[in-house]
């Protein structure tokens, strides 16, 4: 009888070993195709909300998934697909660029996943279906603001423009340039480039740009291939003012320690240095363990982490009801309140824009220097 107790016993026991996997308090699982900023702000997401209890007392983890940062529609589809076919995967957060984002929204749409895009701005993704979200708003604002800036210049600047040629790039420079024209002004260069092609003669765009005498020289782009035109530029023309559009915020900024981007006003689709204590406390731990400051990407990537944990505890741990409960935050629940203020979407799954001009100057690096010495 005693040992008929015992194995009954081990046999129930066996049996506990193996629920974990079908067990309600199984972990929620999140998709992640970020560069290597927004994957550090979504983690720190993470590990705060399980040091919390986790989302209505189940752990939550994240699905990384590297080549984030290819602009390729090839590797973003694979990249959907592989999510998408994963029932574990409840909802994806990604992808880093507009490109990457427009194109695997096709696979998260289809396969009726959430998806989130940090800092994807291009306008069609207002267009891109029901299950498509974003952080920031549509660059139909953020083209209006930067033109607003140069127009408030007296006396207005002989401005010259290079935009990025790719999904981000093009419209973003079309509609700058349609508010320029609106305020009765036109660029005195204009010119697209190609991200990262190693075959660009630097000597003939910077003749390009000596010949039109700009005062002013808007980057549309990301801050990389700028870097690799800086020093050129800079002795042809010492004295040009140089401004930039949201892509120019990122882990090169962060990484500048020559100092070729001092100087360069960009737009920051966060303002970091908000009084909140959230904020700040995430600020000042991600300068301690990375040697910068959070990017965009990085806390709109945490912002992100924290709608979609708030969706799955009130809405339940399923495809439909998390894109269902996200459809009618600020329309119907309340904005969630982020570290980048509150959160509120459209009907087009879009956020309202808020924009800020920064100054990238070498004080801040030093002293991020100093820090980790």
């Amino acid at each position: 009888m005693r040992l008929a107790s015992l194995l009954l016993r081990a046999a129930t026991l066996a049996v506990v070993a193996l629920m974990p996997a079908c067990d309600r308090k199984a972990p929620y699982t999140f998709g992640v195709v970020l560069d290597q900023d927004g994957m550090r702000g979504a983690q720190m997401a993470m590990e705060e909300i399980n040091a919390h209890g986790g989302i209505n007392g189940h752990a939550l983890k994240l699905r990384y998934v590297g080549g984030a940062g290819s602009t390729k529609a090839r590797l973003a589809l694979e990249t959907a697909s592989v999510l998408a076919a994963d029932p574990s995967v409840l909802a994806v957060i990604g992808h880093t660029n507009s490109s990457a984002s427009l194109a695997a929204s096709q696979v998260y749409n289809a396969q009726h996943v959430v998806q989130i895009a940090p800092t994807s701005s291009a306008p069609i993704y207002s267009d891109a279906g029901p299950y498509s979200f974003r952080l920031v708003g549509s660059d139909l604002h953020q083209g209006v603001f930067v033109a607003n800036q140069v127009l408030a210049r007296t006396p207005r600047p002989r401005t010259a423009v290079m935009f990025v040629n790719d999904d981000y790039g093009r419209p973003l420079h079309e509609i700058f340039v349609r508010q320029l024209q609106t305020g009765g002004f036109a660029p005195v260069y204009d010119s697209p480039y190609i991200e990262g092609d190693a075959n660009t003669d630097l000597t003939e765009v910077v003749d390009a740009l000596t010949r039109a005498h700009p005062d002013l020289l808007v980057w549309i782009g990301r801050a990389y291939d700028y870097v690799r035109l800086q020093p050129m530029l800079k002795k042809a023309l010492p004295k040009l003012v140089i401004m930039a559009t949201d892509g120019f915020s990122g882990g090169t900024v962060a990484v500048d320690t020559t100092h070729l981007l001092d100087g360069v006003s960009h737009v920051r689709l966060v303002d970091t240095h908000r009084k909140d204590v959230g904020l700040q406390r995430l600020r000042a731990r991600y300068e301690r363990e990375h040697w910068s400051e959070p990017s965009d990407q990085a806390v709109l990537s945490y912002d992100a982490v924290l709608v979609l944990a708030d969706a799955v505890r009130n809405a339940g741990a399923e495809r439909e009801a998390i894109r269902d409960w996200l459809s009618l935050v600020g329309r119907g629940h309340p904005a969630v309140q982020g570290l980048s203020g509150p959160i509120a979407f459209t009907a087009d799954g879009d956020r309202e824009p808020q924009y800020f001009l920064e100054e990238i100057g070498k004080e801040r690096l030093d002293s991020l220097r100093r820090q980790r010495r």
